[in-house]
């Protein structure tokens, strides 16, 4: 529309203004009625109850368990500033997520609860800062539909279920991005410390990246938009003092357990300063190679980790993302009011490929800001009356989402079948929603692209969490273990683990279960002492060739659960895949 009107002193240019200012609000007002996004927001509603429903899941050995573990053992030890395993000096994650878990067993008792429970409220915590983000930059519709996304996301879906550390870093990491950005726009005291308070959380949850993230992402929208005055501000040393706050306890903890014992044998080498560790070889050492942790994986390892944990989105995130890169090729910065989302995706994503050792969840801290992009782009197509184009996207969308109901329908009918009624519904009713909002009804395309989306990830996740991870984890054999020795009441120091290498014993167990050496097996059959052994068929073979007498108080088969294959899904070829374990009673 073009707006005539000639401007013969102020009064006329002021009214000509408040007009066309009336009239582009009207606009927008009529888009955001037309979006309605708020009508989609119970579908987050039904992925939060979905992260509640993985409750009762056990906890996975090895990574979960093992920070299961080691929260019981700070709370039992009454010591939060130096970190133990099993008793000895541990020197790798920082101790948020040992905090948290303590923190929480000391409120609700050990249990599955209280150890997923901080993780589902850090997931509503990112969630709610993507919405307030884009809310700020863009419009609410834009925030919520972000919200949505980063809601429903796989990536979501999993680490609320298998806790780990990048559950924290991500979602302090976008809260602290949020809040930079509220000072940015409008100053105010309380932003900048909140945003780097949640700065520090994400270095006490995964190491330097928490401050390095938000950095490169608020760096990234400053070096574009050329509003270099942002960084002359003295208030950044005020934050850094902040950081140093939050950082304190940790890093006294640190010095006091490492760095004043430099004899201390620590992942195998002396003299090891846990301050440089932290501050260097935990993050930056896996670029240079300094660190222990290495792999084999390719430059390009995160490309197809991405792709699958971002489902159902990642479609969108694509087109989100190769949109804003040609726009700023082309020098068309103003088009968008922030530039944050695409430095905080796309320069962290390059500095994690050159990772020596990576791992799929490590690409989850970039995950709210890939939900901007991606929200972005479809409000502006929609916005811009793109209708062909949404409409390739939707057909691209419907033939990537019948691949994942075709290899549902295996996990769900040959892998691991459903069995009860209500989850033979969920089938059903994921199903009729996801060929309803294909075909039927009334629905604008980019609707049908969203709900598609919803219900297929909606009731394929729930089928995940009250069928696929409770049979898969009846195969992890220590959490089964652990919870006989528990139930029956044996004395924990007279239980050991012998080469099998479980944690999710010592969680379910709620006692810390001891490795045996070779030699110090010896020395217990010697003394003819009466004990537990925990061991799989290697130490079985082992002990079989002392002359003492053992009894099989249970046999189990096991397969680590985090390194899922086709031939253990398969139930012909599952046996192939299983390893027996056994707890065995020793008698003198």
């Amino acid at each position: 529309m073009i707006l005539k009107c000639k401007i013969g002193n102020q009064s006329n240019f002021n009214l000509a203004h408040a007009i066309f200012t009336a009239i582009e609000k009207q606009a927008q007002n009529q888009y955001s009625a037309a979006l309605n996004i708020h009508r989609l927001l119970p579908a987050l509603f039904l992925a939060i109850c979905i992260y509640v429903l993985h409750v009762p899941v056990q906890i996975m050995d090895v990574d979960a368990a093992q920070y299961a573990s080691m929260g019981r053992e700070m709370l039992e030890r009454g010591d939060f500033l130096h970190v133990f395993d099993r008793g000895n000096p541990y020197l790798d994650k920082p101790p948020l997520i040992f905090w948290l878990t303590a923190g929480s067993y000391w409120l609700f008792g050990m249990s599955n609860f209280a150890f997923k429970l901080p993780a589902i409220l850090f997931a509503l915590l990112g969630i709610f800062s993507v919405y307030r983000f884009g809310r700020l930059w863009y419009d609410r519709e834009t925030g919520a539909l972000a919200a949505l996304l980063l809601g429903l996301t796989q990536g979501y879906f999993h680490f609320t279920n298998d806790v780990r550390t990048d559950v924290y870093l991500t979602n302090a990491v976008i809260a602290s991005i949020w809040m930079l950005s509220e000072q940015y726009r409008k100053p105010r005291s309380w932003w900048w410390i909140g945003a780097f308070f949640f700065a520090g959380i994400g270095m006490l949850a995964k190491g330097p990246l928490g401050l390095v993230v938000p950095a490169l992402a608020l760096g990234t929208h400053v070096l574009i938009r050329g509003e270099f005055k942002a960084i002359l501000n003295w208030r950044w040393f005020v934050g850094l003092f902040v950081v140093l706050i939050v950082l304190a306890p940790m890093l006294i903890g640190l010095y006091e357990q490492f760095d004043l014992h430099p004899e201390k044998l620590v992942n195998g080498r002396n003299g090891v300063s846990g301050l440089r560790f932290y501050f260097w070889e935990q993050s930056f050492g896996r670029i240079t190679g300094e660190n222990v942790w290495k792999n084999d994986s390719t430059p390009f390892f995160f490309v197809h980790s991405f792709a699958w944990s971002f489902l159902p989105w990642t479609l969108l995130f694509v087109f989100g993302f190769a949109n804003r890169s040609w726009d700023l090729i082309q020098r068309k910065t103003r088009h968008y009011p922030e530039w944050i989302s695409y430095g905080g995706f796309l320069l962290p994503f390059i500095a994690l490929s050159f990772s020596k050792y990576k791992l799929p969840h490590y690409i989850y801290v970039v995950f709210p800001l890939a939900s901007i992009i991606a929200a972005v782009w479809l409000v502006n197509v929609f916005r811009e009356g793109k209708g062909k184009l949404i409409s390739r996207v939707f057909y691209a969308q419907f033939i990537l989402l019948v691949l994942v109901w075709i290899l549902a329908g295996v996990v769900f009918l040959w892998f691991f079948p459903i069995r009860h009624g209500f989850e033979i519904a969920i089938a059903v009713l994921g199903l009729a929603g996801f060929s309803f909002f294909a075909f039927g009804g009334k629905f604008l395309t980019w609707q049908r692209f969203l709900l598609i989306s919803a219900s297929s990830a909606l009731s394929i996740n729930a089928l995940m969490a009250i069928r696929f991870y409770p049979d898969v984890l009846s195969y992890q054999a220590g959490g089964t273990v652990g919870m006989f020795i528990k139930d029956q009441k044996l004395n924990s120091g007279e239980v050991f683990n012998f080469k099998a290498g479980s944690r999710a014993l010592d969680v379910y167990a709620q006692a810390t279960i001891r490795d045996l050496t070779e030699n110090q097996l010896d020395s217990l059959l010697n003394r003819n002492a009466h004990f537990y052994v925990y061991t799989g068929k290697q130490g079985f073979e082992f002990i079989s060739t002392k002359q003492a007498e053992k009894k099989i108080v249970m046999q189990l088969e096991d397969f680590p659960v985090t390194l899922l294959r086709m031939n253990f899904g398969n139930p012909q070829k599952r046996p192939e895949t299983l390893r027996p374990k056994y707890l065995l009673e020793i008698n003198p």
